[in-house]
């Protein structure tokens, strides 16, 4: 009894691979054939794209799914030890700096006429930053 529930998962693995396996061949043909519409309309507008290319976008997106909920399907896979999952590292915020610090404003005198041509200049805007020391 053992043997005969062990042969029937197995055989329902051995398909669910077949699909899988055919379903990654499917993908990579439709990632060439949309490269290669790109190619073909290489210069044009963004607007003027293949009307082709996209159902062929939609049929990999949905081969994609589909290979994802084989796998899942499918069972726990063996994990590869040599496996590495990349993380995504959050952009520390900073506040701004503590009020008990005492604050000091330094100002760098602009030149008053250009340089160049000696013409008058116009102030445009102003930068404030605040540094510890």
């Amino acid at each position: 009894m053992l043997q005969t529930a062990f042969d029937c998962e197995r055989a329902a693995r051995q398909q669910a691979e077949a699909r899988a396996s055919g379903a990654e061949a499917m993908v990579a043909y439709l990632k060439l054939l949309i490269a290669k519409m790109k190619r073909e309309r290489f210069g044009r507008s963004a607007r003027a794209r293949p009307q082709a290319a996209r159902p062929a976008e939609l049929q990999l997106e949905e081969l994609e799914a589909s290979a994802t909920e084989d796998e899942v399907a499918a069972g726990p896979a063996e994990t590869d030890p040599t496996t590495v999952h990349g993380s995504t590292r959050k952009k520390p915020v900073r506040g701004p700096l503590p009020a008990h610090l005492p604050r000091e404003r330094v100002v760098v005198p602009a030149p008053r006429s250009c340089p160049c041509c000696g013409g008058k200049l116009v102030k445009l805007g102003e930068d404030v930053t605040e540094t510890s020391k």
